[in-house]
């Protein structure tokens, strides 16, 4: 395993004496979309997580007798572990990144809903279902998009298109966006309401929408005053999310600077980590475009810069900083998702306890997928893996570094580097399978 991303798993107990009862999965997800369709009912795709260790409180099953009827009753239903391979499709396709997530989609297709969570009482899932199929009810999103590509539409069919998709937690509205202000009057740019939605759409930076939206400041400048900053986090995140995605599908430098530039002036308070993550853009861009060269030239002074020339305890300190903020920020996450409190919840929430050393690794073994054979590059990423190591020693980190003097030909190293890894794996009882088989291509030369 190359990359890593603790999650800590938040619980508040609740109690239920109810004998188990069980939802009635279908066996595969083309026979439940196709049961979906033939009953014109949603369809309920649960993706589930094993905790990362034994834990009696984190439920394998939903058995509340109320939800399993509900889901019975309601819902074609269909579970899938996340760490089956089938689930990579789904988790791409839907972006989901907390687990265990529920996604409901209508009789055609379409999204309804994402949430996520494990709950000790019904309430929260009674909930999420009325919620589902209340928009089942309303004309679906596979509509929207046959009507948009059908071409025609005006104003108001965009802005309801657009508002759909964002309701249901679709972010990539940039394009819809530059077409939808195509509608609008100057007199409609003067409008607080109007502004706020083009930029919770995620316009491309310094694009069409983006500019027609700054035209009027005062009412920027009331949004930034007025707006709660996990709003304006949002819509900044969105705006560089969707214009690097753009980017890099056109494989176009100019927007992939814009993102970079947007996300530099996003931190205006904290120059040091605006330029980095302003930085970190573009090399992601490089990465994602397999520019091999110039991702080589600017991660090595990247991770060189904020990593190598610091001392350890800096970093700690740093790691314990941002480990904090990480923490808070997916706890705010949470309580938006979750609001009421008057129901026992139990819910797992991810953040990064070890940023910096996971930073270091990725960087570090990415290094090695570039495949490049020169050795100034190569011995960076190898004093990067060993500061990884030193930060946290980490079966997967070792791994890391025994790839790396593989590719130097130290062969004797990386064996005893793939032997530490697989014993790390083996105390914290993790399936060494794959360790075990990269250290067979070490000893045989073959990896």
């Amino acid at each position: 395993m190359k990359n890593f991303l603790i999650t800590i798993t938040i619980i508040v107990f609740g109690l239920s004496n109810v004998k188990a009862q069980k939802i009635n999965y279908e066996k595969t997800l083309d026979a439940a979309k196709a049961k979906s369709e033939k009953l014109n009912k949603p369809l309920l795709i649960q993706i589930t997580i094993q905790p990362q260790t034994q834990n009696i409180t984190f439920p394998k099953e939903i058995s509340i007798p109320e939800v399993v009827n509900k889901f019975n009753k309601e819902f074609i239903n269909f579970k899938i572990d996340r760490a089956d391979t089938a689930a990579m499709k789904i988790i791409s396709r839907y972006k989901v990144n907390s687990f265990p997530a529920f996604i409901f989609l209508d009789s055609k297709g379409g999204l309804l809903l994402k949430d996520f969570g494990n709950f000790m009482q019904a309430q929260k899932y009674i909930t999420m279902a009325d919620l589902a199929l209340s928009r089942s009810k309303e004309k679906s999103l596979v509509d929207y998009d046959k009507e948009y590509k059908a071409k025609g539409f005006d104003g108001d069919f965009l802005k309801n298109y657009i508002s759909k998709r964002m309701n249901f937690g679709i972010t990539d509205n940039a394009l819809l966006l530059d077409q939808y202000v195509e509608f609008l009057r100057v007199a409609d740019l003067n409008d607080y309401q109007q502004v706020l939605f083009i930029l919770k759409g995620g316009p491309l930076a310094y694009g069409k929408a983006y500019r027609l939206a700054y035209i009027n400041a005062k009412i920027i400048d009331s949004i930034f005053k007025t707006e709660p900053l996990a709003v304006r986090q949002t819509f900044n995140n969105a705006i560089i999310n969707n214009t690097m995605a753009y980017a890099i599908a056109k494989k176009n430098i100019q927007w992939a600077t814009a993102a970079s530039n947007f996300t530099r002036t996003s931190w205006a308070t904290d120059y040091r980590l605006a330029q980095k993550n302003s930085s970190l853009k573009m090399i992601d861009y490089y990465w994602a475009v397999k520019d091999t060269a110039n991702y080589l030239r600017q991660a090595s002074y990247f991770y060189d810069q904020h990593y190598m020339n610091i001392s350890k305890d800096s970093i700690a300190k740093l790691n314990t900083k941002n480990t904090e903020e990480a923490r808070k920020a997916a706890f705010e996450q949470a309580k938006r998702i979750n609001p009421d409190s008057s129901f026992t919840t139990s819910f797992r929430v991810s953040y990064q306890t070890n940023q910096i050393p996971v930073e270091l690794n990725n960087a570090a073994f990415f290094v090695f997928l570039t495949g490049t054979k020169n050795t100034n590059y190569i011995n960076k990423a190898i004093s990067w893996s060993k500061r990884s190591i030193e930060l946290e020693p980490n079966y997967g980190f070792y791994d890391t570094l025994a790839h790396l003097l593989y590719r130097l030909d130290f062969y004797a190293e990386a064996e005893v580097n793939q032997i530490k890894a697989i014993e790390l794996a083996k105390e914290k009882n993790i399936n060494t399978t794959a360790l075990q088989n990269e250290l067979d291509k070490i000893k045989q030369r073959t990896l």
